[in-house]
Parts: structure tokens; sequence; C-alpha cells
């Protein structure tokens, strides 16, 4: 790929003090574009994007930011949630979607549908030069949702983050650790308990579950434990301490613990569901229904009963993280940015 020659200029959200994924995503790429020629700035906007007042503030930013650009050539890279500045932007520009959980969340009666509708979603994208997803899913869902041209569409999915390595450790049938990612609705704790009950285990949370949560885990008889403002050394000594993952969640953009369990060589039980089976690979996790507590036992006994079958799944799940390299991404990013030239 020869050497690039423009400026890509990431566009930042106002960061949030407890969502970091998106900047933490693309500042872990800029490095690799760096080392393979590219100019990177990163911007930041100046206020949360949640208001037609803040939008306004934004807009006028990202206007004065496209006034004072001396290079010759550049490409704006909306990275996520504030997708309505490109609006005040010329030349090529890209924005990421990364799900498009804001028009499922809300009815059509509500005005944050609307505003998210418009200003986020349908708007911008007729505005941008190209839009990247992170799924399959999440393309599917943008088709179904909105009225974007599919040509404009990529798939350009997450990588495993670099700092996630493979630790072999023997596995603790007798009494294993659970370990589960997140604590939003979403990610259906009340149900991993159910299937939990009278299983002789100890389940690791990260983040801080809502009260109705640790009640019904509480009632479960769940040897529960949670932790909150981890740092992400200590996120992933979690998966390290841990026997298996269990993320099985009823929604998602991607599925990032996935892969990340997968790389430190852990085995995965996840829903049967997409983009959860896309990013677990062909036999790289066990599949259930993530509404059936029933069906999630049986997929978390099997690991926990059967030996061999545990090793070929971890085998098979360490196989597939490696396909999610940071340098096969941005090699992904570095051709679009190149064809809109």
């Amino acid at each position: 790929m020869p050497e690039p020659n423009y400026t890509l200029k990431l566009v930042f959200r106002k960061r949030y003090p407890t969502a970091f994924s998106i900047e933490r995503l693309f500042e872990q790429l800029s490095p690799e574009f760096v080392r393979k020629g590219l100019r990177v700035q990163q911007l930041e906007l100046p206020v949360y994007n949640n208001t037609l007042p803040n939008v306004r503030q934004n807009l006028a930013w990202a206007g004065a930011q496209e006034q004072s650009s001396s290079e010759q050539q550049s490409i704006w890279h909306v990275t996520g949630d504030v997708n309505s500045v490109v609006f005040n932007l010329s030349g090529p520009t890209v924005i990421t979607i990364h799900d498009c959980n804001p028009l499922l969340r809300y009815a059509k009666w509500h005005p944050r549908y609307w505003f998210y509708r418009w200003l986020i979603f349908e708007w911008p994208i007729r505005r941008a030069s190209a839009v990247t997803v992170i799924s399959e899913k999440t393309r599917q869902e943008l088709l179904e949702l909105t009225s974007c041209d599919p040509n404009k569409l990529r798939v350009i999915p997450n990588f495993v983050d670099p700092a996630f390595t493979h630790h072999p450790a023997d596995f603790r049938a007798e009494y294993p650790t659970i370990l589960q990612i997140g604590v939003k609705k979403n990610k259906n704790i009340a149900r991993l308990a159910e299937a939990l009950h009278g299983l002789p285990c100890r389940l690791e949370i990260v983040g801080q579950p809502d009260p109705t949560d640790l009640q019904v885990l509480d009632d479960f008889g769940i040897d529960a434990h949670w932790a909150t403002g981890l740092s992400d050394e200590e996120v992933r000594q979690r998966y390290v301490d841990c026997d298996l993952l269990v993320f099985v969640s009823t929604y998602e953009g991607f599925g990032l613990p996935i892969l990340e369990a997968q790389m430190t060589g852990r085995a995965v039980v996840t829903s049967d569901l997409s983009p959860h089976r896309e990013v677990a690979g062909e036999d790289g996790a066990v599949l259930v229904d993530p509404y059936d507590p029933t069906d999630i036992r049986r997929g978390i006994t099997q690991i926990i009963q059967d030996k061999t079958y545990r090793q070929n799944l971890i085998q098979r799940g360490r196989a597939n993280a490696d396909n999610y390299h940071i340098g096969s991404i941005a090699n992904q990013y570095l051709a679009l940015y190149s064809s809109l030239l």
C-alpha cells in the first residue's frame, strides 16, 4: 500500500467519565496509522452532542476547525455518536456507527427518537462520503431502520487490544470463576443468575449491577462479586483470573469481550444471536439462547464438565481472535480513506 499523502482528522465526542470505548478504539489505531505514514490529528468536541443547542455549538466548532485547517488535503473521520458535525465539514468525510441502539430505545412518538433519527443517522449518513459499521448486524439494522444507501456502508470490525495476551491456566472445574462484563439491562444478569442457581461457582462482574439485579443474584444464592472503576490493566487481569467468560447479552453492536476472552485463552459462552456468533467464529464459543436460563446453564456446564471439548473450544477461539489484529483493521481503514481521494 503506497504511503498516504493526506492528514486524517479524527473527531471524538466530548469524553464521558464512564464511557470511553470509542475513544480507546481510535486512539489505539492512531499509532498504527502513523506507522504506515499517515499524519493524524485528534480533535474533541467542546460539549456533549445530546441537545439541539449543543449540536449547534458543536457545529460552530466544526466550522471553525474546517476554516483553520492549513493542510492541502485531509480526511475527516467522525468516530462515533456525534455524526451531525459532518454538516460543517467539507471534503471527504467518514462517519462510524457502532450500533443503532438510540433508534431501538425510544418509541417513534418520543422526541428523542426523531432527534437521533435525523441528526445522528439519516442526515449525517446522506452528507458523509462513507459510513463504516463495526459488524454485519449493525449494517443490517441501519438498512432496516433508515433510508441509508447500502453502497455507502463498509463493515470494518473492531480489533483486539494488543495488550490482551495468551495466559494459559488450569481450569478449576470444582468451583470455576465465571466472568461477566457489563451491567446494563442488555447484559442479561438476571437470567444468568437463574442459570447459575445451585451451580458451585464464583461470578465476577465488571461493573456495578443495579439494585434489582443485585437482589436477583442474592435470591438465587449466587457467590457474586463486582467491581467498578477498574483500570484497563485491572480489567485484563479479570480475564486472566477467570475460568470462562459468559457473555449472554441480548443486544450488542459488536461483542468485543468475546475476542478478549479468546485471546486470553478462556472458553466462552455467548448468545446465539448476531453479531455474537459471527464475532465468536466457527465453533469458537458455546452458543446459547440468551432468553432461556436452562440453555445458558447447559452451555456453562458443558464447558465445566467436558475437558476435551473445553480445550478444543479454547484452541479454536484463540485462532479466531488472531483474525482481529490491529494492523489488519488499520489497513482496512487506510484502504477506505484512499478510495475517497
